[in-house]
């Protein structure tokens, strides 16, 4: 079965299938970087797509990706951009639809045959993303015997069966040739998880009371840079540390089920933390008036440039005024940028951003190193 899918009744993704599809209670809405864009031509030559398909979107420019993610992607085929696809999709399908019906977001990324030279094999990744739950399937594609056409039609497929499976219309196992894969990951929301998805919750942990030391980051991975950061500050302010992760974030994909998991197990509970939904610094010092944040001299040189208030310096100064107004400080710890050391005095910033910060001179921290780099070494 498809990823255990709820039942074993075996179906044909054929036209009749397809009407199932629309007859059946959900919508989607899919994303799809070019290869499996064919799906979406196959549901909307049956009649009552509208009963399915909420919107398609093919963001296949590298830059329309970055746009429709929020962020670029690490890779831009893989499990993690599928899933970010299909959360970003799952987010415009809660958007949009408000009677009630179940809701998912689909995305796929493929790499398919090309007349190009490109590093990897040709595969396709497929990702499902509800309120409950995050899956992603991964299938690889042999060149022996299939060209492009016959490719992309199996990638359309595996999208096809991944929607029948959300839907509980039964079990969909795509014919696969000999040197063929496919494999399947998932995971459960918690309770909380949901509850910060669906606006009913701001951050998943609410046991640090008042003003704190909060520390925002991905931790994707936690290193030890960011142990040796908590320690200094925690010296330095006398409070503890509380890690903050915010699914969604400016400049980076959104977070979905399988990362969230994926964090939670990489602080191996050395440190407390939060989610949280609150991808800007104003968000965040609504969540903890009167915190200290701890950031990278990158970080707060962002966060003074126009170009993140959509190049108004009117926007920049109210979302200054508003931070000062929530009585938040910035412990600002130097980072290597560009073969160069910056700590707080190296950078030109709003002076009312500087009024709100204390630096952590360089002979009291300085780790050259960086999750981005972590994960580039390892990839």
């Amino acid at each position: 079965m498809l990823c255990g899918a709820n039942t074993i009744e075996e179906i044909q993704l054929d036209e009749s299938t397809i009407s199932r599809l629309h007859a059946a209670p959900g919508k989607v809405v899919i994303a799809v970087t070019g290869g499996g864009s064919t799906a979406v031509a196959r549901l909307l030559a049956v009649p009552g797509a509208s009963g399915t398909l909420i919107e398609a979107t093919v963001p296949y420019d590298v830059d329309a990706l970055a746009d429709y993610l929020g962020g670029s992607p690490d890779q831009a085929c893989s499990g993690k951009t599928a899933r970010a696809l299909a959360m970003v999709a799952f987010q415009r399908a809660r958007r949009f639809e408000q009677n009630g019906q179940p809701l998912f977001g689909i995305g796929c990324t493929a790499a398919l045959v090309t007349d190009r030279a490109r590093r990897g094999g040709d595969r396709c990744y497929v990702a499902v993303q509800s309120l409950t739950e995050t899956r992603e399937y991964s299938l690889t594609l042999s060149r022996e015997g299939r060209d492009r056409s016959s490719q992309e039609s199996m990638c359309a497929d595996l999208i096809l069966a991944a929607i029948a499976t959300a839907f509980a219309l039964g079990s969909i196992e795509p014919v696969l040739m000999a040197s063929e894969t496919l494999s399947c990951i998932f995971e459960t929301a918690d309770p909380a998880w949901q509850e910060l998805f669906s606006g009913r919750l701001a951050l998943t942990n609410h046991s640090v009371p008042g003003p704190a030391l909060i520390f925002p980051g991905a931790f994707n991975p936690l290193h030890d840079g960011h142990r040796e950061m908590v320690r200094v500050a925690e010296q330095m302010t006398g409070d503890k540390a509380l890690l903050e992760i915010s699914t969604f974030n400016v400049d980076k994909p959104p977070l979905d089920y399988v990362d969230m998991r994926l964090r939670e197990r990489g602080l191996h509970a050395e440190f407390p933390f939060t989610f949280t939904n609150a991808p800007t610094f104003v968000e965040k010092s609504e969540l903890f008036p009167g915190a200290t944040f701890m950031v990278g001299s990158d970080t707060l040189e962002r966060i003074g440039q126009p170009r993140y208030y959509h190049g108004s310096l009117e926007l920049r100064d109210k979302a200054l005024e508003a931070l000062a107004g929530n009585r938040v400080r910035f412990l600002v710890f130097g980072r290597l940028t560009d073969d160069t050391f910056k700590g707080l005095d190296d950078l030109e910033i709003p002076p009312v951003l500087r009024k709100m910060s204390a630096g952590v001179p360089e002979s009291g921290f300085r780790v050259d190193i960086s999750s981005t780099g972590i994960r580039k070494d390892r990839a």
